[in-house]
């Protein structure tokens, strides 16, 4: 895995390692993100997705996350996370070489909170979801794009789940004033409830669900760790364009990229002071449940 390569942009550094002399760098500048439109979104529908740990009464964590729903595509990311994420890049991306003296690194044993410290940019590995999922209703592929540190290259693998075998049952009940009807899935290692609406006849919903003649307003594993829940749904007068940016991502499988995941930290932090930057990963373990246990 290619860690820290944002540091490429910045010629001729001299990096410290805390533990290791100061080494010099000489790096190329790398090739730049190129974000490219592969569909136009119709449909944008806001989901809250709740988190819980087992035996927890209340959820430790709850994001709004964006289904945007095209003609081929959808894409489903978080919003929020992925702007905090782009101010680490930004900050590297826009950061003049020359006004740089050094670059200190602070990672595993070493890592350290750098929050104290005026002008730091961070992002959490828990704070909301990292990645993004696009949906091909025409080959029934996935695309799945994430990372494990926040400023290191994304991995990108393909899943192709095939059709879901939902079980459709006549029990209704009523989201954000649809009338919806339930249905229940066994996924990758955990059951879940649906409920869906056919007055929205598209067939897809939050993260990787899909396949029932109505979206998906609601969903929730029966030990209930994970509630996606409909709060907002807007038709749009003028189609939005669908973008992706996998130009630097390395390519894996499913099976590979959970390795990589349960290695994940804390987050990382950067902070530029009278010259100095200092690079940083977060103190403490990221506690993950993975929604897919198969």
């Amino acid at each position: 895995m290619k860690q820290f390569l944002f540091i490429a942009s910045l010629c001729s550094l001299t990096l410290s390692v805390l533990g290791q002399q100061k080494v010099s760098i000489n790096a190329q500048n790398s090739s730049p993100s190129e974000k490219k439109a592969i569909d136009k979104a119709s449909l944008r529908c806001v989901y809250q997705f709740s988190k819980k740990k087992p035996g927890a009464g209340q959820p430790y964590r709850s994001d709004q996350m964006v289904l945007e729903i095209g003609e081929r595509f959808s894409k489903f990311y978080d919003p929020a996370r992925q702007q905090r994420d782009s101010l680490l890049n930004d900050r590297m991306k826009h950061t003049d070489p020359s006004t740089i003296k050094s670059v200190h690194v602070f990672k595993a044993e070493s890592a350290k909170d750098l929050s104290s410290m005026p002008g730091t940019v961070g992002s959490g590995s828990q704070d909301g979801e990292s990645y993004q999922i696009v949906k091909d209703k025409q080959t029934n592929k996935q695309t799945i794009l994430d990372y494990v540190s926040a400023i290191a290259d994304r991995f990108k693998y393909t899943d192709e789940p095939g059709k879901l075998e939902w079980k459709i049952s006549g029990e209704t009940d009523t989201v954000l004033s649809y009338t919806c009807q339930k249905a229940s899935l066994h996924f990758r290692g955990r059951d879940y409830i649906a409920w869906f609406s056919t007055d929205i006849p598209v067939s897809d919903g939050p993260w990787k669900f899909n396949g029932l003649p109505g979206l998906i307003l609601k969903i929730e594993d029966t030990e209930g760790l994970f509630t996606f829940k409909l709060v907002g749904l807007e038709q749009l007068p003028i189609p939005s364009p669908i973008l992706l940016d996998d130009s630097r991502a390395i390519v894996c499988t499913r099976e590979e990229f959970e390795k990589q995941k349960k290695k994940q930290g804390a987050g990382m932090q950067i902070n530029l002071t009278a010259g100095v930057m200092t690079i940083a990963e977060m103190p403490g373990k990221v506690d993950l449940i993975p929604m897919e246990k198969e």
